[in-house]
């Protein structure tokens, strides 16, 4: 349970703070500008870094007793933390931003004692102490660096971590390594929530101070997962993991110094800027990187105890592939070019466009009514029929109840405030895990149920996509969360199926994507006032019955 709010926790933290400090960017002067370098055409916050990572140290502080590992971990990320934001509001001098990320980097290696102590393919003999601590320094200075030159477009970034993240928090799972799994857990928790405002086109950045802290953590992270005392994982491993940012950071510094120029002057030879110059939109460039990256990732997971040698192979074969593709299409100056946004001839296409043009948003409207009346029969079916309600669970819903209670009371026909929907997403978690969890529920795991998910899905895919405002239409962080969804439950030596893992992430993605489409296009009045009520009438019972055990 601990492990499960650490992550909501992590989300709700990072999207709570996310609105009041885009507010406060520009009295801040945190704000990112346009530029020749730079994709976006607008001044937009850079402050998301921040609510990243407040979300992702509260619950650990809560729920982690760390030893001097984690420990010096959390510090350095409050050190290179702080000179990220410093360099968000300063664009501080190159040797001033490497000064704090050493810093931070000798904090985990000096006092945590977070040390490469093998190398691959060198059967496990450990190396001297004189090689050791400069190859650990130098890989987190790298990847610390890497991640931070990757964040060049919406989500990539971010997207790309999460992905590196989600397999580290698999195999600590895998593993026993409960402090790493939750740690890993916190983050991947901030990083959705801030997902949720940087998807193209994004409200707010990460800034350095945000990417820092990704590209730090998961460099120390994936050395705790490889390097213990008898990891029986590869020591190769890693470069699976962060192959992308690696090879994109190797790429662009041959590139320079071939070019007669300085591996660390700027420029636009990152990969997704190639992706940009061959005729990708934002849109297509950041999926095509979340493709490979997850491509990678997984490949990472089912050979995360082959040999080294095989490991580093196919992470030869990988760049070597990527290098010639690039190569070619600009050999031939190859462009590509996207499916036509032309309506289809057909009688189907014909009716889809009269439907956009005539119904004047009526079929949406009428498929967020349904929508709002499903999920609000569903959160009250849940706390009624839930055989047994954990303490801290009982908690967390009684929080959720506090908030919902006071906005029902103060303006329950008003529209939702960002803390609200914070909320609802949150009870949304909840439900969705007490159902997939508690097998004596009398009216659920039925094929009722089944029904009602099916029913509430095919309203959710109406609704957007008959939406005056937008055709319905996967975005990156859907894809994120889709992979998420299909691809978990079903990895090979996984026993998260014991806990109806499978079960509780597709509940969770169409219930997410129905309080979305709720919140976007429900009008005011009596349907927030209902879903305000069954949500306060919900979120009350099952912390009564928690809290009262």
């Amino acid at each position: 349970m601990a492990l499960f709010l650490t992550f909501i926790t992590a989300m709700f933290i990072t999207m709570l703070l996310i609105p009041p400090l885009m507010r406060s960017a520009h009295r801040l002067q945190i704000v990112d500008m346009p530029n020749d370098r730079k994709v976006h055409t607008g001044a937009i916050p850079r402050i998301g870094g921040i609510a990243m990572v407040a979300g992702a140290i509260m619950p650990i502080v809560i729920w982690m007793t760390p030893d001097a590992k984690e420990a010096s971990l959390l510090w350095g990320m409050a050190i290179i933390f702080i000179f990220g934001i410093w360099d968000d509001r300063k664009d501080l001098d190159y040797r001033i931003k490497f000064f704090g990320q050493t810093l931070a980097v000798f904090v985990v290696v000096f006092i945590g004692d977070v040390v490469i102590t093998t190398l691959p393919a060198i059967d496990m003999q450990p190396i001297p102490w004189f090689i050791s601590y400069p190859l650990t320094i130098l890989f987190l200075l790298g990847i610390t660096n890497a991640i931070n030159l990757a964040d060049g477009l919406d989500g990539l970034a971010g997207g790309t971590a999460l992905l590196s993240l989600g397999v580290i928090a698999l195999l600590a799972y895998m593993e026993g390594d409960v402090d790493l799994l939750l740690i890993s857990l916190a983050i991947l928790g901030s990083i959705l929530g801030f997902l949720r405002f940087n998807t193209h086109p994004a409200r707010v950045f990460m800034g350095d101070g945000g990417s820092q802290f990704l590209g730090f953590s998961v460099g120390v992270l994936v050395l705790l997962l490889t390097q213990h005392e008898n990891a029986p994982i590869s020591a190769a491993l890693p470069l699976l993991l962060l192959g992308l940012p690696i090879l994109d950071t190797v790429m662009v510094m041959v590139t320079r110094v071939r070019e007669g120029r300085s591996p660390f002057s700027p420029d636009k030879n990152h990969i997704h800027h190639r992706l940009l110059a061959l005729g990708f939109t934002h849109y297509e460039a950041v999926f095509t990187i979340y493709v490979t990256q997850a491509a990678l990732v997984l490949t990472a997971y089912s050979m995360c105890y082959e040999s080294d040698i095989t490991i580093m192979m196919v992470f030869i074969v990988f760049c070597a592939s990527v290098i010639a593709c690039f190569r070619y299409a600009t050999i031939i100056d190859w462009q590509f070019r996207g499916m036509s946004e032309t309506a289809t001839a057909s009688y189907v296409g014909r009716a889809l466009k009269w439907l956009h043009a005539g119904a004047e948003g009526k079929i949406t409207f009428w498929a967020s009514i349904l929508a709002a009346i499903l999920v609000s029969g569903y959160f009250v079916i849940v706390a009624a029929t839930v055989s047994e309600v954990s303490k801290d669970l009982g908690l967390l819903a009684a929080g959720l109840f506090m908030i919902h209670a006071v906005r029902l009371a103060v303006g329950g026909k008003q529209s939702f405030s960002w803390l609200e929907r914070a909320c609802v997403y949150s009870l949304c978690a909840v439900a969705g895990y007490l159902s997939s969890t508690d097998n004596d529920m009398s009216i659920l795991h039925t094929p009722a149920e089944m029904i009602f998910y099916v029913v509430l899905a095919v309203t959710v895919v109406i609704g957007f996509r008959f939406s005056m405002d937008r055709a319905f239409m996967i975005n990156t962080l859907d894809f994120l969360v889709i992979f998420a969804v299909f691809t978990v439950p079903n990895l090979p030596g996984q026993v998260l199926s014991i806990y109806n893992m499978g079960e509780f992430l597709a509940k969770l993605i169409v219930l997410f994507y129905a309080i979305e489409l709720i919140l976007t296009r429900i009008e005011l009045h009596w349907r927030l006032y209902a879903l305000r009520t069954a949500t306060v009438a919900a979120a009350g019972w099952i912390g009564l019955r928690g809290i009262a055990g």
